[in-house]
């Protein structure tokens, strides 16, 4: 299986090269970000661009967040997931031994940030943040936890007073193509999260579609138990609570079955033959306390 894999990233890996996705574009941004992208405004950027993980290993500069898709021949080995998105974070920390990110995405949990050869702090965050009301573009909240101490984005200009003589930075996400390729996931943990279950956010871009129903392995593949709800950016979601393992699943969409698009993980459900979206719901690294 391994080396199936492997071959198979070859052959992408060629076939990125072969049709010149390595070009002049791509190749302006060794040794860091071109002076266009750095001036690239959030309003003019173009969400259909493409960049690769050893682009943002060879960043020299810092720059205000961003949303980001990249492709990680690597990654892919070990996870089948070859295209992958998130909001790209960056800090110049050259003299710095730590650099972590925190914010309201984690519940102010601090996040530690890679450090490439030039100094620069990097992470990319999974767009997975949901406000309150739907409707609204979520807003991520953060700081920088350099060496202990924390600090605000001094290149990102959207920031706002923290009450103590700083400021919070934010990143505001709009509607660009974070919405197509979304797919279910496992949440992190809140502190109002059950003992011994997980969240699992079922969800699916379809703007066109009008009734969306999740049925698998967790609700005996019952049609008629979870509906999902559908937001102004077609997204239709559910959350549920699940005891850690696998769960086979599918989604009706308006009387048709079909699969959760954008999950690579695809298992054959055996007294059916049919073709079902996996997702593993892991165990906890770290218990949590039991409610009082």
């Amino acid at each position: 299986m391994r080396f199936q894999k492997s071959l198979t990233a070859a052959i992408i890996l060629s076939f990125f090269i072969g049709f010149g996705l390595f070009a002049d574009e791509a190749l302006d941004w060794i040794g860091g970000f071109s002076s266009a992208e750095l001036e690239m405004s959030e309003e003019v950027e173009d969400q259909e661009k493409v960049y690769y993980l050893w682009q943002l290993e060879s960043l020299k500069k810092n720059i205000a967040p961003r949303y980001i898709r990249y492709i990680d021949v690597e990654s892919y080995l070990s996870t089948s997931k070859l295209m992958n998105r998130g909001i790209l974070f960056t800090y110049n920390g050259l003299r710095d031994e730590t650099v972590e990110l925190c914010g309201n995405f984690s519940h102010w949990e601090c996040k530690e940030m890679k450090r490439n050869q030039y100094g620069i702090y990097y992470i990319v965050l999974d767009p997975e943040l949901k406000m309150e009301n739907d409707e609204d573009d979520p807003i991520y909240e953060y700081k920088f936890r350099v060496d202990g101490l924390l600090t605000y984005d001094t290149e990102n200009s959207d920031r706002f007073e923290d009450g103590s003589g700083s400021y919070i930075s934010r990143f505001v996400l709009s509607g660009k193509d974070t919405n197509r390729q979304t797919s279910s996931l496992v949440l992190s943990d809140s502190p109002n999260e059950e003992r011994d279950l997980r969240t699992v956010r079922f969800q699916i871009y379809l703007p066109e579609a009008e009734v969306v129903r999740v049925v698998g392995s967790f609700n005996d593949w019952n049609p008629e138990n979870d509906f999902l709800k559908k937001d102004r950016k077609g997204i239709f979601s559910l959350d549920k609570k699940l005891l850690p393992g696998e769960y086979h699943y599918q989604f009706i969409v308006d009387g048709e079955y079909m699969l959760d698009t954008y999950n690579p993980n695809v298992h054959l459900k055996i007294d059916t033959n049919e073709s079902v979206s996996t997702i593993v719901v892991p165990d906890r690294l770290v218990a949590l306390d039991r409610k009082k």
